[in-house]
């Protein structure tokens, strides 16, 4: 019987060690992928989907004062009620709980280098590929410390016997580790992909994320002595980029539903591979989902056209005050605005695919109809971004514009904010000015000094760079978050008389709460515990 049972015991075995010697029969191995460049190519290519695009539900935006997510996704209202801890972090979208993401696709790079020299393809080829990936991870840790300020630099690959104990390198030397990343992947790469690899990483994408690396550096939240030397830094990586054959694009809006000169990096779609953000974003009257609700916080700071000047005054307890030098009319609350209040923003009045938008109490678009669930709670919707001509309800033709990463008005606002904080007020004014006076928008001319104009180059990046995934980190590199932060998310509520006349009345959606230790993200406790001591929580979580 023991003759039996072991001779059973021992086919198994041979079965078993047979079966893991064959091949995968429904992914690639190893083996095939670094010895075919057209496999290598493939796997650079698919490490491209660690640049999160904001085409999505869970936006930033939703995790500061722009707006408010009425159905939750991502569960960034925890940030915004200052509810995040190192327990609940885990619970967050990627956009928050950046960690696991992001150094799970930092080890498939890492695997990459540890391959590619031994891999089949010529030095044009590899030099390439290394420069984009150099690019990519370059691009997670950048987003590594501006969410938690030190993390662990890793650039080998770890086996199952290694020692994982990989201590955190300051905040100081994963800045300097980016930069040469990507000053290195720079010289791989062409100065702009041709139009057949547009998408791909270029030396300009690479100038373009160093300058926000160094100007994020240099801010207050991470220079707090304001040594000069890491503005110059920032001025010259912004610098890099004003002559490089950018422009800014004529029309506002357009810019972000076409293809145009302003844009130095983006992730482009086709109608294989398309986005839903018109249905995610749409008016509910139109049966969309409008699930991004902007918030009054931001339509606040759109400025006048004629005087260039803010509806409202904020005073020292939170409260707002009328601004009557601005000429704005609270019974006629979006005449007359920065042109760029339109192009971004479709609120009550509003004329989109070929109706009139109705926001106020039992209009078309309101909580009030059938759809009621799906109404924005703050009476505005998404404008920026959206296909006036695609339905939200859908459509054979699908939304297929680009997601801008970078584009030349956010480096034109590096350059004149890192220029004032060197004291270079006229050249600061210059390039902020050069924003305000794009075709489309026409602004007055900024003539402030001292304070005065470096809040005017903070309110022209809320108002410029809107949704773009910018203000949840300004906000923190300005150290201003314990104002803006802890103001109540605000809407419009709006009341129609049977004779037609509408009052405005601006309203609360939720109350909020920052606390000091949210400047930065909180690692998920359990991968502190895991890295036994070698991960150093953030103070206060």
């Amino acid at each position: 019987m023991k003759k039996i049972y072991y001779l059973l015991l021992l086919l198994m075995v041979n079965a078993s060690c047979n079966k893991l010697e064959l091949k995968p029969l429904d992914k690639l191995s190893e083996t095939d992928t670094w010895s075919d460049t057209n496999l290598i190519r493939l796997y650079v290519n698919s490490t491209y989907n660690v640049l999160q695009h904001g085409f999505q539900q869970d936006l930033l935006a939703a995790a500061c004062d722009e707006g408010f997510n009425i159905h939750g996704y991502g569960n960034l209202q925890v940030v915004q009620r200052g509810e995040l801890t190192a327990d609940n972090v885990s619970n967050l979208s990627a956009k928050i709980n950046y960690f696991n993401f992001s150094y799970t696709n930092i080890r498939n790079i890492n695997i990459f280098f540890s391959k590619i020299d031994g891999a089949p393809g010529d030095a044009a080829f590899k030099n390439g590929v290394k420069g984009e990936m150099r690019f990519l991870r370059a691009y997670l840790y950048a987003n590594l410390v501006w969410r938690y300020g030190s993390v662990p630099l890793i650039q080998n690959v770890f086996d199952l016997h290694d020692n994982f104990n990989v201590k955190m390198s300051s905040y100081d030397d994963c800045v300097k580790f980016i930069v040469e990343e990507l000053d290195n992947a720079a010289q791989a790469l062409p100065a702009d992909q041709p139009e057949a690899t547009k998408g791909e990483a270029s030396a300009n994408a690479c100038k373009a994320l160093k300058a926000r690396v160094l100007l994020y550096a240099a801010s207050l939240q991470n220079n707090p002595s304001h040594d000069n030397t890491k503005w110059q830094a920032a001025a010259d990586a912004a610098a890099a980029l004003l002559n490089s054959g950018y422009q800014l694009n004529s029309d506002y809006q357009s810019t972000f539903t076409t293809e145009n000169k302003e844009i130095i990096f983006a992730r482009y779609f086709s109608q294989a591979n398309n986005t839903n953000f018109n249905l995610e974003q749409g008016r509910n009257g139109s049966d969309g989902w409008g699930s991004q609700n902007p918030s009054q916080n931001l339509v606040n700071a759109y400025e006048m056209a004629a005087t260039g000047l803010q509806p409202y005054t904020r005073l020292a307890d939170g409260s707002l005050v009328l601004n009557p030098s601005s000429g704005y009319d609270s019974a006629n609350p979006y005449t007359g605005r920065d042109p760029r209040f339109d192009a971004s923003i479709i609120h009550d009045g509003s004329v989109w695919a070929g109706r009139v938008t109705e926001s106020f109490h039992g209009g078309k678009d309101s909580p009030e109809t059938n759809s009621g669930f799906n109404a924005s709670l703050t009476s505005y919707y998404y404008k920026k971004f959206l296909i006036e001509n695609i339905p939200p309800s859908g459509s054979t033709v699908k939304p297929t514009n680009p997601w801008i990463f970078f584009r030349y008005a956010e480096i034109l606002l590096n350059y004149a904010e890192a220029k004032f904080e060197l004291g270079d007020e006229a050249t600061a004014r210059q390039y902020l000015n050069l924003v305000r006076n794009r075709p489309s928008v026409h602004m007055p001319v900024v003539n402030d000094a001292d304070d005065k104009l470096r809040t005017r180059i903070q309110n022209e990046r809320r108002i410029e760079l809107a949704f773009e995934g910018h203000r949840f980190f300004d906000v923190r590199r300005w150290k201003i978050a314990e104002d803006t932060e802890n103001q109540p998310i605000s809407g419009m509520d709006i009341q129609k008389a049977p004779n037609g006349s509408k009052t405005y009345t601006i309203s609360k959606v939720i109350d909020r709460k920052f606390l000091t230790q949210q400047y930065l993200m909180p690692f998920p406790r359990a991968e502190v515990d895991k890295s036994q001591g070698s991960l150093v929580q953030n103070k206060g979580y």
